[in-house]
């Protein structure tokens, strides 16, 4: 899955699948290597990850959505990590920690490729000024060219998945923030190129810009600041704020850009440091399987038809078609691949090449599958 997918698809079903597992349990690495977000990246962050990994990074992860406040989106956070060059003398990467409002929290970071899948480490100070592991995830970098890649981090811990995006040109090019932009809620905000901020087309202050970050200073002196995850190839910003409607605390949603500003722009504009990376291999070339169109009717003879289920607000589709498998998320392909039926055995084999095994109970309409691990999930025939 390229840098352009992670938008549509994200690592939902890693997520699903890892929040599923024992609570007191560490993520296994092969649980880690079964999502194909990060299988087909191993091999190229073993090689090529530490030439990378420096940079200045927006963290994205998991935030309550202003649209439906049960629900979470994809979203930056105050949060943004510097990475420096490696330090030999260290063994590891200096970093320092960007909390907005806060000072900088000094750190380094290790990328640990001797096993079945990296493991990135963040360290930090405690109040002895002893450095300390905060953080171990799993890692991967996911590359298109040398400015479109993010990094994955897979918590061993958790299985929660955040991201790193480059603040670099291709994220964030120049005046990546001006426009008129609307979200579904109703919210309506435009940055002119002039410096004036209106929210609901009503003047409401004046802004700044540094990294992804827009500071936002009211007429009476309030201040306020809405973090940004843009997304250059929709034309859309996950804008994030720290407040919300109905005493929300911090929430985002993502919103639809309207149309340019028409003013000068006078506004001081910070730009995000540029780094300088090597060329990216291509990635190798799988075999190609379509999707077919979104599951139309499907003939109900064995487990050929489609199945729904819902976990953790998440709309999970499943359709058998003869002896392939296709998943939908929330309505976007999310994987695909074929299987042999023994009885009620799946040997299951994904695009991507890696394998795995099903037990499925089909009871009317109702299908559950078991995995290895005696994880269930019960899906019902729709069609």
């Amino acid at each position: 899955m390229n840098v352009k997918k992670i938008f549509s698809v994200f690592a939902a079903i890693f997520l699903l699948m890892l929040s599923a597992s024992a609570a007191n349990a560490k993520i296994t690495e092969q649980q880690a290597l079964s999502d194909e977000r990060i299988a087909p990246y191993v091999e190229l962050t073993r090689q090529y990850g530490k030439d990378f990994l420096p940079g200045r990074y927006a963290h994205i992860k998991e935030t309550l959505s202003r649209v439906n406040p049960k629900e979470k989106i994809y979203a930056a956070t105050e949060i943004i990590v510097e990475i420096g060059q490696f330090d030999s003398e260290h063994n590891a990467y200096p970093t320092n920690i960007d909390v907005y409002g806060k000072n900088l929290t000094p750190g380094f970071y290790t990328l640990d490729l001797s096993g079945e899948v990296p493991v990135m480490k963040a360290y930090a100070p405690d109040d002895k000024g002893e450095y300390k592991i905060f953080a171990e995830d799993y890692a991967v970098v996911m590359p298109e060219d040398n400015e479109k890649y993010a990094w994955l981090l897979a918590s061993v811990e958790t299985g929660e998945v955040r991201y790193l995006y480059p603040l670099n040109n291709f994220w964030f090019p120049s005046k990546w923030y001006e426009g008129e932009w609307k979200c579904s809620d109703g919210s309506e905000v435009e940055l002119d190129d002039d410096g004036e901020i209106e929210i609901q087309d009503k003047k409401f202050g004046t802004y700044t810009v540094s990294d992804n970050r827009i500071a936002v200073k009211t007429p009476d002196g309030q201040r306020d600041v809405i973090f940004c995850a843009n997304n250059p190839y929709e034309k859309t910003l996950v804008m994030t704020f720290t407040s919300g409607p109905n005493g929300m605390g911090m929430n985002a949603g993502v919103f639809v850009k309207d149309k340019d500003g028409k003013k000068k722009s006078n506004a001081p504009v910070f730009k995000a440091p540029e780094t300088s990376t090597p060329k990216f291999p291509e990635t190798p070339e799988t075999p190609k399987q379509e999707f077919p169109k979104f599951p139309g009717k499907a003939p109900e003879v064995n487990l050929d038809g489609v199945y729904q289920t819902y976990m953790n607000g998440q709309q999970l589709v499943l359709q058998f078609q003869g002896n392939n498998y296709y998943i939908w998320l929330n309505g976007q392909p999310a994987e695909m691949g074929t299987f042999q039926r023994n009885g009620n055995i799946l040997n299951c084999r994904k695009s991507t090449g890696e394998t795995f095994t099903n037990t499925v109970q089909l009871n009317g309409n109702n299908l559950m599958l078991t995995d290895v691990n005696n994880m269930h999930i019960t899906y019902q025939k729709i069609q």
